[in-house]
């Protein structure tokens, strides 16, 4: 099925003409392109959809639910926001849990909002004194046995795991093995620690500066060995709480912008009234825009991929050209997915966004999954 979406890219205004959900060509539609094909007229400013590789939850949802309904609940609740491709994260929880969640996912027939590439299991193989809000009774050490028996119940895609455990470095190559992506995090990994897990294959920092120890000139541990390593891609979480603009500046400075994925490490209270909610087998608190444990340890976000990019921009923290790498494109190449940019060949997966930097439109695969 063709469809033709237009909108402006880089300040023209253009067609991107799609043959049955990739991208055949960029310009202007000629007649014969143009019959029989839909027309979906955006008005606004293109940008490959955005990519989101760490969420917990949404629209009252969770993961963890480990249903179809609440699978897609989440999916259509961050297409809301211009997210067209994501990845369902899990957190340290029973074996029999965790089994249950990867073995639920099935590609529907009919799917009603964001792309799921998989899943990306952020735990059980942390360390505690790192863990957030992880149940500390469900951690436990790497083990590519398990690892193994957890890839057979369902797609996992990218694994966080702390490297200075035991059994971290067995785990990592087992992973790579299974062709999952292998990102350090929830760890108190030493620099050398860190830097091992890196020549081993691990290819990322989970959300950098959290849960890890932070920027020390005697002792520099895993986030500076992250921005250290010219190979590696960082996750950020831009919602002004989990950290601060300034530093957020430095590290798209130190990494570049091909080197930047944001993240919403979002939970179930995304797009819910402030209140109190269950996460990871225990209470949170979402108030004032902010999701904590009642001892106010962060317990992931209420945060947006729109909102992620719009609090970026307004702080300098990336320019406005850099969005479709940050926010697409980075983590698509991380994923090996042809998907995160405007071209031929690639996922037909769009957002237009208004002047305001509002979500206007998301097209998944060439159809229009969200209209505001």
């Amino acid at each position: 099925m063709r469809a033709i979406i237009r909108g402006s890219i880089h300040g023209r205004v253009q067609d991107v003409i799609v043959e049955d959900g990739w991208i055949e060509r960029i310009g202007d539609a000629g007649v014969g392109e143009r019959t029989g094909a839909r027309l979906v007229d955006t008005a606004g400013r293109l940008l490959p959809g955005f990519v989101d590789v760490h969420v917990h939850g949404g629209g009252g949802a969770d993961v963890m639910d480990a249903s179809m309904e609440a699978f897609e609940q989440i999916a259509a609740t961050h297409a809301k926001h211009g997210t067209t491709s994501l990845l369902f994260t899990t957190v340290a929880a029973p074996d029999e849990d965790l089994m249950a969640v990867l073995s639920a996912w099935r590609h529907p027939a009919d799917w009603h909002g964001a792309d799921v590439l998989g899943f990306h299991l952020e735990g059980p193989f942390i360390h505690p004194d790192r863990r957030g809000a992880h149940p500390v009774e469900h951690l436990r050490a790497p083990s590519p046995e398990v690892l193994r028996a957890y890839a057979a119940a369902g797609p996992i895609r990218l694994l966080t795991l702390a490297p200075e455990l035991p059994g971290g470095e067995e785990t990592i190559r087992a992973a790579r093995e299974l062709r999952m992506v292998v990102s350090l995090g929830h760890s108190a990994a030493t620099y050398d620690e860190a830097m091992r897990a890196f020549d081993l294959g691990a290819q990322s920092a989970t959300h950098l500066f959290n849960a890890m120890a932070g920027l020390h000139h005697r002792q520099p541990g895993l986030a500076a060995a992250a921005l250290d390593r010219p190979d590696t891609v960082v996750e950020l979480i831009l919602d002004g709480v989990h950290v601060h603009p300034a530093v957020a500046r430095l590290a798209v400075r130190i990494k570049g912008r091909h080197a930047v994925m944001l993240v919403t490490d979002a939970v179930s209270v995304v797009d819910m009234p402030e209140g109190r909610y269950r996460f990871a087998g225990g209470e949170l608190l979402f108030r004032d825009g902010e999701v904590r444990r009642p001892d106010g340890t962060l317990a992931g976000s209420a945060l947006t991929m729109e909102r992620a990019v719009q609090t970026g921009l307004r702080h300098g923290v990336f320019r406005p050209e850099d969005v479709p790498d940050v926010a697409a494109a980075n983590a698509a190449r991380l994923l090996g997915e042809r998907r995160g940019r405007i071209a031929p060949g690639h996922r037909a997966d769009l957002v237009a966004l208004s002047d305001e930097g509002a979500v206007t439109h998301t097209i998944v695969g060439g159809r229009v999954v969200h209209r505001a």
